[in-house]
């Protein structure tokens, strides 16, 4: 079997499972769907141009929550930073008999890890945007957040409160970049060195916090 015949049947084996579920599967793009009035939620499945048939085929996936207005990415999270599989980057699914693994363990880590998300956004939105801004989007990677999330579906308060618990979390090298451009940016002055500028073309959460005139109390801690 080819390479692109292995990758394009787990990933509709992985996907048949979800479709009554709600959510609608991509063959041309090789992802998985689901639209609703708030967000999109989606299960991307990638290979590799380096596949050599019946020896070595690539398989390993992305979960990501999305604007449905701008389609940037609120979350999104690549399976090996989860380790999974077990201190490897991705599965083999050369051979049929290496599939059951790779399927068996990628919908386990969806199902553990994600639906109870998209169960929670679509149940209890504001309890869910609490939790993420008391925890982050997923613990156990640190804190991750997205501030424009927090503005989006919570409060100015909350966007605050995340604010300071994601400058908290900053490495210490990096504190002194971030507060030394946000404490002249935030009124109306010039980037002073280019973590400020840099930070500022792109979708980030130090622009969000410039861009909203978000307050840091840098001398308070977070509860």
């Amino acid at each position: 079997m080819n390479s692109k015949e292995a990758f394009d049947n787990v990933c509709f084996k992985i996907a048949e499972m979800y479709i009554d579920k709600g959510w609608s599967y991509s063959k041309s793009k090789h992802w998985l769907t689901k639209k609703t009035k708030k967000f999109i939620y989606r299960v991307y499945f990638y290979t590799s141009w380096s596949n050599i048939s019946d020896r070595n085929v690539t398989f390993y996936g992305e979960f990501a929550i999305i604007n449905p207005k701008n389609k940037l990415k609120y979350f999104c999270i690549v399976t090996h930073q989860c380790n999974i599989p077990e201190n490897k980057l991705h599965w083999n699914i050369a051979k049929k008999e290496w599939w059951y693994v790779a399927i068996e363990e990628f919908t386990l880590w969806l199902d553990i890890n994600f639906m109870p998300i998209v169960e929670e956004c679509e149940n209890n939105l504001d309890k869910y945007v609490n939790k993420v801004v008391e925890q982050g989007f997923f613990p156990s990677k640190g804190y991750v957040i997205d501030i424009d999330f927090v503005l989006n579906y919570g409060s100015i308060e909350q966007a605050q409160e995340a604010a300071k618990r994601f400058y908290d979390n900053l490495d210490d090298d990096v504190k002194p970049k971030f507060r030394e451009n946000y404490e002249s940016m935030i009124n109306g002055g010039e980037a002073v060195s280019l973590y400020g500028k840099n930070h500022m073309m792109n979708h980030t959460n130090f622009r969000k916090i410039i861009e909203n005139k978000i307050h840091i109390d840098f001398s308070v801690e977070c509860r």
